[in-house]
């Protein structure tokens, strides 16, 4: 007998009330706090719940417009959540849709990523709890469809920069799931794409064109429907429009936005495939990514006195001297919704090839969310280690990781990911 599926939804405004600095450029580390807003936060709270003959499980996924959850973090939250709700720590998902204009959520790293604001953190961690509660309040049957096509949106900004410039990998595919009651009245969709929202760096409180696109879609079906952003492995992906990276002002965020949103309705508005349910399940495993030569405590001293975030990375590798370890430890997280659909969530900010490489796998069956329960860094391939650049070296200082990943990394998190096709 197919397991039926329950959902139950809320979103809260996750906007700071006071002012905050925002966090994701390192060129705001001058202009103080945020205090306007261009488009509010929000987190987009989804429970599920799978019964078959009297077996219930659940598990909880929360799309938030932050840069990511501070895996300093992380494991109190769903502690909590635990404790107050019953969900598995394993089975819960805390996603951040990566804008670049809101709050820092960690204390891991250095200045120039961004402060966060303890006091914001705290409020924020209660209004979860709370949305959770009111998301469990509306639990009700529902049936899931899957649609899938494309926006070109998604840029490689890694080839732009090589000279002359190249095509590098990117992912266009945008895959669309809806949730409808058994009216086949909609109550959900989430929107899986893979491109960073940083089409501009004014210093002001923006969910950035993803926002701009979940409220479009929310106010085209109207009745409460929650629309969540799911993002892909877009580590190397930029807004772009053909071989230039978008960037600019609220003006041009809308304009994107929009357009994203209409790709999106175009989706929907084709017939979909109904998804079959299927119980609940989840596994969670840690995958120690190896790292290159780790600095010894004379260079980590000599460097104490560079400018800007090199200084800074010094003194924090010193201060963490004798609990320096020779690799990062990837946390993987699969959540399988139905029996064609799956997804595999990563604390890191992931490089395309990789989701590409497990949507090709699995054909098309596990969907890649990176930025979810916490964040150390970027995941570079071996031919990015290579090259050099922003996501194989220079982000390394930014995330104050103790060194460059080994170019074994790249093989290391294959075979991570091929234990999950099995």
């Amino acid at each position: 007998m197919e397991s039926v599926l329950y959902l139950g939804t809320e979103k809260i405004d996750i906007t700071p009330t006071f002012p905050v600095s925002l966090a994701g450029f390192a060129s705001r580390s001058s202009m103080g706090p945020a205090e306007d807003v261009s488009h509010p936060l929000y987190a987009r709270i989804f429970v599920f719940e799978s019964r078959n003959n009297g077996d219930a499980q659940r598990s909880l996924l929360i799309s938030a417009d932050l840069l990511w959850w501070g895996s300093d973090r992380v494991p109190d939250l769903k502690r909590r959540i635990h404790s107050r709700f019953g969900i598995e720590e394993a089975a819960i998902l805390l996603h951040g849709t990566h804008t670049h204009s809101g709050p820092q959520t960690s204390l891991l790293f250095t200045s120039y990523l961004g402060q966060p604001d303890l006091v914001y953190l705290a409020k924020l961690e209660e209004h979860v709890l709370d949305g959770i509660e009111q998301a469990l309040a509306n639990l009700e049957p529902v049936r899931a469809e899957r649609g899938t096509g494309q926006s070109l949106l998604g840029i490689n900004r890694r080839g732009l920069r090589k000279s002359p410039p190249k095509t590098d990998e990117v992912d266009h595919e945008l895959n669309v799931i809806r949730f409808t009651d058994l009216h086949d009245t909609p109550k959900a969709v989430f929107i899986h794409y893979a491109c960073h929202p940083v089409i501009t760096n004014e210093n002001k409180f923006s969910s950035e064109y993803i926002g701009v696109a979940m409220e479009t879609v929310e106010q085209q079906y109207g009745n409460g429907v929650v629309a969540g952003f799911l993002q892909g492995t877009c580590g190397d992906i930029n807004p772009g429009d053909g071989q230039i990276v978008i960037r600019g002002t609220d003006e041009q965020v809308i304009e994107v936005g929009l357009a994203f949103a209409g790709d999106v309705l175009r989706v929907l508005d084709k017939p979909m495939t109904p998804l079959t349910g299927c119980r609940l399940q989840w596994r969670s495993e840690t995958v120690e990514l190896p790292l290159a030569a780790l600095p010894d405590k004379q260079t980590l001293e000599d460097g104490l006195s560079l400018p800007d975030v090199h200084g800074e990375w010094h003194r924090i590798q010193l201060d963490r001297f004798h609990g320096l370890k020779q690799t990062m430890p990837l946390e993987l997280t699969w959540l399988k919704l139905a029996e064609e659909c799956s997804f595999l969530a990563m604390n890191a900010e992931i490089v395309v090839e990789y989701g590409l490489y497990l949507k090709r796998l699995s054909k098309g069956r596990i969907l890649p969310i990176a930025y979810t329960n916490g964040m150390f860094g970027y995941v570079p391939t071996a031919a990015q280690l290579q090259e050099g650049g922003y996501e194989s070296y220079d982000s390394t200082y930014y995330f104050a990781m103790p060194a460059v990943f080994d170019p074994k990394v790249e093989q290391v998190l294959k075979n991570a990911l091929d234990g999950f096709l099995k």
